[in-house]
Order: structure tokens, then C-alpha cells, then sequence
């Protein structure tokens, strides 16, 4: 006896995400199945049809966007009638014409940084004498703000300090991730942003890199890359021409050091000093004095529109 199948009235409910979003597109058809009493027989020709008819159902206007017949259920209504319910999902995990981002998620962290100092921050309070009659006065042996200095230097202290970092987190098609590109990002790893990127002037952002996943399978073949990307920033100090970012000055004026009040340092350069010695015969000490202050530039400028997120 032949086996009939006959939609039903509820058949071909879907949920579908128009843009290629990560959550599944899915699509249901139900058919009233009559012409067995066996199940065996039953299940047997539902996946010879799906095979061969109802395996894939395509988005209207995109023709590379297939529903595939991932599951069924089967239900037994009387003697040789039957109810099957193919369930659709979408094949792969997005429309392979999108060339932007799917999604994007921003997390950010203040958590203090620890970073050794070898200058006390003053003036004012920043350098406080004592001897045995209490606090000593103008004329106390002042280290010019050197801190926890000895016979051998100055070997300062391990401070927490304001530290930003965030990550920006992105699921972009399976198309947009490429060798090229990959290998584009990997060599802007550990370089600072060459001209204002998310509102942070010239030098203040450094690039930490990127992660990235991808699922697959022989099913559904690629889903979409998930990319993280990481940064951390710290403003720049100098003067106001030296840190403004479209004439408005960002940054925060330099710390005097000692008796030196002027210098410019980007957020990601590094700064140190160069102290003289100078011998107190009054006290019988070594006096560490600030002499200069070197300001280091330790990592490469970045073109950062090449990481492909945007800069504003």
C-alpha cells in the first residue's frame, strides 16, 4: 500500500532573523502521514523523503541562506495515520553577503595596576622630614622627593595605580576572518594608537591582541567568528598643546620631579630618572637628587583602523 503524505493546517511556523543574527533561524513543517500500521516502515520513508525533498528550505531573496531539516518528531494519531513535525534550522550561521559585525559586546575594568615609584608626589605634603624633635623644617635634608633611598639608590615603592583596560567583543561573519587579516591584527599587537582612537589622544592607548573562535561542522558548516579584542590606556602628561585631541586638552599636566616641573610623556612611554649624589656632611647621609628625566619611547605607533571595529 502506498504511503501518503498530506500537510496539515498548522504546518510551516518559522522564527526567522532577518540580518544573520547568531540565534538560530527555525521553521517547521507538519505532514499527516496515512498507509502503515508499521513504524519501522514509517520512520524509513520520512527520511527517505526528507533526503530527497524536504531536506533544505531557502530564505526568499537570499539564496545562500538554507533552513536545513535538522530533526523530527513523529506521533502515532490511529491505526495507519500518522503526524510528523521536520524541524528547520539555518544552515551555517549567517548570511554570507553581511560583511559587518553580527554582534558586538563592550566590558570594561578600573582594577588599580601595581607599578613601582621612585618619586613621592608633591610638592606640598609629597616629601614630610622628621627627626627626634618631630617635623623638621625648611632646612631638613630633602631627598627632593626620592623615596626609600639608601647608600646603594633609590629603590622606591610598589603603589596601586589607575589602570583602565577594556575589551570589545565581536561575532562577524565567517567570510570577514581571513589570513590577511589575521596576520593585520597580529602585527599591531603591542603598538599604541597613532591618532585618536574611542576618544583617547595620540599615544595613550596600547593594544594588548586579539582572540578569536569558530565552531564547525560537517553539517552546518562554518558559524561565525567570535573576536575579542583587548586594549588599556593611560593618559598622556605635558602640556596642554602636547596631549589635546581636536584642541581640547585630555591629558593631565606632568608631576614636578624634584626641581623639574616640564616634560611631555605619552600615556605609553616610559619614564625614568636619573639621579646625581650629592653628600650631606651636616647629616652624614647621600642625598639622591633628581638631575633628568628620560622619557622613553618603547612601543610602535599603530594604524588602529586596521583592526576593522572602527575608531570613534
Amino acid at each position: 500500500m502506498a504511503i501518503n503524505w498530506i500537510e496539515d493546517t498548522t504546518s510551516r511556523s518559522a522564527t526567522i532573523f532577518r540580518l544573520g543574527r547568531r540565534d538560530p533561524s527555525i521553521r517547521s513543517r507538519v505532514w499527516n502521514i496515512v498507509g502503515s500500521t508499521n513504524e519501522d516502515v514509517i520512520h524509513a520513508d520520512i527520511n527517505a523523503k526528507i533526503s530527497n525533498l524536504y531536506q533544505y528550505w531557502t530564505f526568499p531573496g537570499q539564496p545562500l541562506v538554507r533552513l536545513r531539516a535538522e530533526s523530527y518528531s513523529l506521533e502515532h494519531d490511529a491505526d495507519d495515520l500518522w503526524k510528523v513535525t521536520v524541524n528547520y534550522e539555518k544552515l551555517g550561521a549567517d548570511d554570507p553577503t553581511q560583511t559587518g559585525p553580527l554582534k558586538r559586546v563592550r566590558s570594561f575594568d578600573t582594577t588599580g595596576g601595581t607599578q613601582t615609584v621612585t618619586q613621592s608626589r608633591g610638592p606640598g605634603d609629597g616629601e614630610q622630614i622628621y627627626g627626634p624633635s618631630g617635623l623638621l623644617g625648611q632646612n631638613a635634608p630633602t631627598m627632593y622627593g626620592a623615596v626609600n633611598v639608601d647608600d646603594r639608590g633609590v629603590n622606591g615603592v610598589d603603589i596601586v595605580v589607575p589602570q583602565f583596560t577594556w575589551t570589545e567583543s565581536y561575532d562577524v561573519p565567517s567570510s570577514y576572518v581571513t589570513n590577511a587579516y589575521v596576520r593585520a591584527v597580529h602585527l599591531l599587537t603591542g603598538s599604541v594608537n597613532l591618532a585618536t582612537f574611542r576618544g583617547f589622544a595620540r599615544g595613550e592607548v596600547l593594544f594588548l591582541g586579539m582572540t578569536g573562535s569558530q565552531e564547525w561542522d560537517a553539517q552546518r558548516g562554518d558559524g561565525p567568528w567570535s573576536l575579542s579584542y583587548k586594549f588599556s590606556a593611560t593618559p598622556n602628561r605635558g602640556s596642554s598643546t602636547f596631549h589635546e585631541t581636536n584642541g581640547v586638552a585630555n591629558g593631565l599636566p606632568p608631576e614636578p620631579i624634584g626641581e623639574i616641573t616640564t616634560y611631555n610623556k605619552r600615556g605609553q612611554d616610559f619614564l625614568w630618572v636619573k639621579y646625581a649624589t650629592q653628600d650631606d656632611q651636616n647629616n652624614n647621609i647621600v642625598i639622591r637628587k633628581p638631575l633628568f628625566v628620560y622619557v622613553n619611547k618603547v612601543y610602535p605607533d599603530g594604524d588602529f583602523s586596521k583592526i576593522g571595529i572602527g575608531v570613534a
